[in-house]
């Protein structure tokens, strides 16, 4: 028994040594500099130690928590919210209520994860979804380590060109040179996007809008000219993204356009698409993609330059202005930022009482809000709200608005667009005031 237990000792020793020199065949060891003779030389990880450190980590954590992104929009009473949504809803009869993997894709890290990796959601949302974090964004191996040569793209989930999320055969870069860039991470979601039911579009023709009957909204009337139909339908929930058609409960299903565009869709404004140029305006829109915002600046190089001196809420991750690259083209940034955002409010004004000026298609609220006049054509009666959607009680309907004229709509829908993103229209004034301007002559 002692010689085998002495034995044991032995090959347990062996085999300690063994695995003290083993080596891994793939693993290649970083290079650093030579040092003198005598002298260590520089360590092959000091250039990654330099952003791979808590000291360099922590600042960037601290500001991005201060970003609307890390703490949510504030809300009237001060405090925070953060909209995040992953977990569909579905009906009793296993119909889809609410497709909250379709907003996951940008309002969820694992939906966002996913859509970089597979090119969309988990169709059935996600039981466990958290706010965008630090691995939303980045998460991935450099695909170069010379930065030198190749550039440092910070371990980023997505520097290509993107989809266009309401016409997805096409895609969006935010360089324009057609390269790469780190700020296609930010135009990923910063852009419009489609209804989550599929009805309702970007109100022009060659958008091919139908409505859940499958009949085209937008007509020629030989009198009237092009015209808009806006509709509400309830009926049995549809079937779709592998969930059955509803056999007991009912949903209702609408195009209009209050809810269209969503909101901070500056990639858009930015590059100078997605609004309308409308026939029979005096006022042309400029040419895609030609604003010196968007051929000689970025996402990036604005809202995550270096922090204004003594501040720690602007630049950096907190995606707020320092304007610290403004002033190499604009002496007075901050000055001609609140002059310009004056002017923005006026033009806008002239929008919205062109819109009031329009009673019969638009109601304008006390605050100058805008929303469209929806109402059944045959009956008057506006589009019921009642039963709730995503019931069982067995009522249907069909009721459609048939009279709005085409330019209206698209003239709403640059509206939409225009006041959808927080920048004012800062991100491209020369497009956005040819909008206003576009829209104001629409409507007369």
């Amino acid at each position: 028994m002692k010689t085998v237990k002495q034995t044991m000792l032995v090959v347990l020793g062996l085999l300690f040594f063994a695995l003290i020199g083993c080596t891994h065949e793939d693993y290649i060891p970083v290079p650093g500099a030579d040092g003198a003779d005598g002298a260590a030389g520089v360590s092959g990880t000091a250039s990654c130690e330099s952003c791979h450190s808590v000291e360099h980590q922590k600042p960037i954590i601290d500001a991005y928590n201060l970003s609307a992104h890390g703490k949510g929009i504030q809300n009237a009473d001060g405090s925070f919210t953060k909209h995040i949504y992953g977990t569909n809803t579905v009906l009793p009869d296993g119909s889809l209520n609410s497709d909250r993997a379709f907003c996951a894709e940008c309002h969820s890290q694992e939906g966002y994860i996913d859509v970089k990796k597979y090119g969309r959601p988990n169709p059935t949302g996600y039981a466990n979804f958290g706010s965008i974090s630090c691995e939303g964004c980045h998460g991935v191996t450099h695909r170069s380590f010379n930065f030198t040569k190749d550039g440092n793209d910070y371990g980023l989930r997505n520097i290509a060109a993107v989809p266009q999320k309401i016409n997805p055969a096409f895609t969006l870069n935010a360089s324009p040179t057609g390269g790469v860039s780190s700020s296609n991470t930010c135009i990923g979601c910063h852009q419009t996007r489609p209804d989550s039911n599929g009805y309702y579009k970007r109100p022009v023709i060659e958008s091919g809008e139908k409505d859940a009957s499958g009949a085209v909204v937008i007509t020629n009337d030989p009198v009237k000219g092009p015209l808009y139909r806006f509709w509400s339908q309830r009926k049995l929930a549809d079937a779709v993204k592998g969930y059955p058609a509803g056999t007991t409960f009912y949903k209702n299903y609408s195009n209009s356009l209050d809810r269209a565009v969503h909101v901070s869709e500056q990639g858009d404004l930015w590059m100078g698409i997605t609004g309308i140029d409308i026939e029979g305006t005096a006022t042309r829109l400029p040419a895609a993609k030609t604003a010196k915002h968007y051929t000689s600046a970025s996402c990036v190089q604005c809202h995550m330059d270096k922090p204004k001196a003594g501040t720690v809420n602007t630049g950096s991750h907190t995606m707020k202005l320092s304007f610290q690259s403004c002033v190499s083209c604009h002496p007075a940034p901050e000055t001609l930022l609140t002059s310009f955002h004056a002017k923005f409010d006026t033009e806008v004004a002239k929008l919205v009482a062109a819109f009031k000026a329009q009673p019969t298609y638009f109601n304008v609220s006390s605050s100058g809000s805008v929303t469209l006049k929806t109402f059944d054509s045959v009956t008057g009666l506006p589009f019921p709200t009642t039963p709730a959607s995503g019931t069982n009680t067995p009522t249907t309907w069909y009721q459609s608005r048939t009279d709005f004229p085409l330019k209206y709509v698209q003239a709403y829908w640059n509206y939409k667009l225009i006041t959808g993103d927080e920048g004012k229209g800062v991100h491209n004034p020369p497009y956005t005031m040819a909008l206003i301007q576009n829209s104001i002559e629409a409507l007369k």
